[in-house]
């Protein structure tokens, strides 16, 4: 639950701006400023602040709402758990244009960004991204720490296990379970169960190679 009024965001790069853009559109935070570690060469990114390194986020704790605004996966995994073990309250950014049903859960460090919907009876756990236009059918369970990239479009009863990666534009047919550590690449459109720790690519997508985990 998000109970400050400044909110630090980690990661400065451009995912990290969208998330401030849509943090600020909320209308929840006064203040949002970030925490990475170009501060010495650049100290704004776009109009937010860049007031410090991240392995100083401990000073920052008591008196502000944060999120781990990261693409990788792993990396904003490892991070996010720190920050749960020491207390930190972890914020959950919504767009005001995303459609999010009031029967569904979102988790700590979630952001769902402008035009995205998740519908009825859908779970999303800790840490994901539900990116730009992506949609969410009924009754899915999305793991933590994956990320849906923009428009990606997932059926009812959709379970993506957690840390994976579905890039710009994928789809995924009912019913369907993408394992763990997975990814599937831009456009590819999902009609069969998938293994950990591959990369799937196509129409329908098929298994080109392991990914470095």
């Amino acid at each position: 639950m998000n109970k400050n009024k400044t909110l630090v965001i980690i990661g400065a790069g451009g995912h990290g701006r969208v998330v401030a853009d849509c943090a600020e559109q909320s209308g929840e935070y006064t203040e949002i400023v970030f925490l990475d570690d170009s501060v010495a060469e650049r100290k704004h990114n776009a109009h937010w602040a860049i007031i410090d390194t991240v392995e100083h986020w401990i000073n920052y704790r008591q008196k502000a709402d944060f999120i781990v605004a990261l693409g990788n996966n792993a990396i904003r995994a490892s991070i996010q758990q720190q920050l749960q073990t020491a207390g930190v309250n972890i914020a959950t950014i919504v767009h005001p244009t995303a459609a999010i049903s009031k029967h569904c859960q979102l988790g700590k460090g979630v952001v769902v960004f402008a035009n995205a919907v998740v519908n009825v009876g859908t779970e999303i756990a800790d840490g994901c991204i539900i990116n730009t236009g992506a949609t969410v059918d009924h009754d899915c369970h999305i793991g933590q720490y994956c990320h849906l990239s923009p428009g990606v479009n997932i059926a009812g009863g959709v379970r993506v296990e957690r840390m994976s990666w579905l890039g710009i534009g994928c789809s995924v047919i009912e019913g369907i379970t993408i394992a763990e550590n997975s990814q599937m690449g831009a456009g590819a459109v999902i009609t069969q169960n998938t293994k950990n720790g591959l990369l799937y690519l196509g129409v329908p997508a098929k298994a080109v190679r392991a990914i470095k985990l």
